[in-house]
């Protein structure tokens, strides 16, 4: 099954490679897909290995366990990261880089997708999430959402009424693929302006400059989990090589040679606290993969969904 796949294929890849956090231990069988045939190839492979498929993207938004997973990654490239525009919309691959379809648009007169500006995601994982700001999210912008479902079979999917940070609905580990997405037309000028601005707002309140997995913990309903990070006195304090950074609560940093171990006791340290001091406990929003016995809250590698 490995052999008529075209993409690369690689055994015990180091997922520290391709975390943006730079923590992380072999996993099984790293995939590069280049095609939706490669996808299908690599989905049967890991039923036939009884194996999870763990969706890599641009790495964001999780910490892999430095023992390895016993997974299939997948990182997709090819014509899954492509984009083709045709008039005000785009034909977007789930592994094209959120930034770099941005900047296309814009190149092109075409806008909408400013609010996003700075979000470290591939197009797969943004959807998967649904990334975006309180201003909006990516599936405002999305005509249809493009998927595989276990079975090999693609998928459309049509969203509508969606939350930022509120997931699809789509059917159990199925594969985002890609979308379609509708632009407007905007002077390129004033594109660039407006990512500008939102690019200096995010530098000014993210350590973007560093190392991390971008936000550690969701929002409690009627609190903002940085703000509750911060009022226990916790932001800065730093473990090895992980901090909790100074600029965000709601970041680790990687800041040279930090290790899952200590990303995940400046984690159990944060929840600690801010349940003694507030009665809240905050819930991941990154995803902990391979770690079985973490105290903290743990998502399965069954999680099929890009990085965001």
């Amino acid at each position: 099954m490995l052999g008529r796949i075209v993409g690369a294929v690689r055994f015990k890849e180091p997922l520290s490679f391709h975390t943006s956090l730079r923590i992380g231990g072999p996993v099984d069988f790293f995939i590069v897909p280049q095609d939706l045939d490669d996808v299908r190839y690599a989905m049967a492979f890991a039923e036939q290995e009884q194996l999870p498929i763990v969706v890599v993207g641009g790495g964001n938004s999780m910490l892999v366990s430095e023992r390895g997973l016993p997974a299939v990654a997948l990182k997709l490239n090819g014509i899954l990261g492509r984009a083709e525009f045709q008039g005000e919309e785009v034909a977007a691959g789930g592994g094209v880089s959120l930034s770099a379809l941005i900047r296309e648009a814009a190149a092109l007169n075409l806008g909408g997708l400013e609010s996003l500006a700075g979000i470290p995601a591939s197009v797969g994982g943004a959807l998967a999430n649904n990334a975006g700001t309180a201003e909006s999210s990516i599936i405002d912008f999305c005509a249809s959402v493009y998927f595989l479902h276990p079975d090999g079979t693609l998928g459309e999917f049509r969203p509508s009424g969606y939350a930022a940070g509120q997931k699809l609905d789509l059917p159990a580990n199925a594969i985002v693929v890609g979308a379609r997405l509708r632009l407007r037309r905007r002077p390129m000028k004033e594109i660039h302006a407006d990512i500008r601005q939102r690019l200096r707002l995010r530098k000014a309140s993210q350590p973007i400059a560093l190392a991390s997995a971008g936000y550690i913990w969701k929002n409690p309903p009627g609190a903002l989990a940085e703000r509750l990070v911060s009022a226990v006195g916790l932001r800065g304090k730093r473990l090895n090589g992980a901090e909790i950074s100074a600029k965000c609560g709601n970041f680790i940093v990687n800041r040279g040679g930090a290790t899952d171990r200590d990303v995940v006791a400046l984690m159990d340290m944060m929840r600690e606290r801010v349940a003694a001091r507030f009665g809240v406990t905050l819930q991941n929003e990154i995803r902990m993969l391979g770690f079985s016995s973490s105290p903290v809250e743990t998502e399965a590698p069954l999680e099929m969904a890009g990085a965001r």
